[in-house]
């Protein structure tokens, strides 16, 4: 739906004012009812009745602009449809996981962006690398070979991401209780939070229940906060989780100590995955 706000130029602006270029007529080509809507969208389409009097903010206006490029972007740079079926090859998917497993710890390939990383992986494997599949540009959604289901990655696969964001959230609470019966409670907060905006990883391991060990570059070490100079081996949560608590009770003395962990994970953003072609 960004579409319908961006001018030719590339600005927001309804698609009824005068820099909208459709003027009162507003020319727009007939489509299929729901044509481009974006349900996920806090923004109303320009021609709904909650538009009409909407001033948007410079927030809602960076949103248009992103959803309007990322289908292009992706569009251009995800892997073509192929003159044949794509070939899944097995012993091709072990070679691209071998010659991953083989950097973790190792120093970083290249100048330490993710896409080196990819790129050594399968073209020391003899499959196609993005370059293959469209232009290479900073900020492209890039395509690594046969497009597949998430649901159905294995190891070897590789994964673009797209404003993706893991939030893992701990509440501790301990409740310690006094032999004459008074009692006292403390509460403990920490928020982990893993970002990959524009990234790319490749699949070590499926690990089931929507986690899989990815083989990456230019993440952060966590144990400085800084870039990691060397390739490293992450767990990746593919969906949020329900809060999960657990509870453990023990005696400290004539002290009673009671603790709840509750645990949430949060998972945003897009990911985008694919099966590796033979060159």
């Amino acid at each position: 739906m960004g579409k319908d706000w961006i001018n030719e130029n590339g600005d927001v602006v309804h698609p009824n004012a005068p820099q909208g270029a459709g003027g009162p007529g507003s020319f727009r080509n007939p489509n299929p009812l729901g044509w481009g809507v974006d349900l996920h969208s806090s923004v109303p389409h320009p021609h709904s009745p909650a538009a009409r009097h909407v001033a948007l903010n410079d927030e809602q206006k960076k949103h248009l602009k992103q959803r309007h490029s990322a289908p292009h972007a992706a569009a251009h740079h995800a892997a073509p449809h192929p003159a044949t079926p794509p070939v899944d090859d097995p012993a091709l998917n072990a070679k691209v996981k071998k010659a991953a497993d083989d950097l973790v710890h190792q120093r970083v390939v290249g100048s330490g962006e993710c896409y080196d990383l990819a790129d050594k992986v399968l073209t020391d494997s003899k499959a196609k690398s993005a370059p293959d599949y469209g232009k290479i540009t900073k900020t492209a959604n890039y395509g690594w070979g046969s497009p597949i289901d998430l649901g159905a990655v294995k190891a070897g696969d590789v994964l673009q991401f797209r404003d993706h964001k893991i939030t893992i959230t701990t509440v501790k609470k301990v409740k310690t209780t006094q032999p004459d019966g008074s009692w006292t409670t403390a509460t403990k907060k920490a928020t982990e939070t893993h970002i990959r905006p524009h990234h790319t990883a490749v699949v070590s391991s499926v690990d089931g229940d929507g986690v899989l060990t990815v083989i990456e570059q230019h993440v952060k070490d966590p144990a400085t906060g800084e870039l990691s100079k060397v390739v490293r081996e992450n767990k990746l949560f593919l969906h949020s989780v329900k809060p999960k608590v657990s509870r453990v009770s023990k005696k400290v003395g004539n002290v009673s100590v009671e603790d709840e962990t509750t645990v949430t994970l949060s998972v945003s953003g897009e990911i985008w995955a694919y099966r590796p072609q033979p060159k």
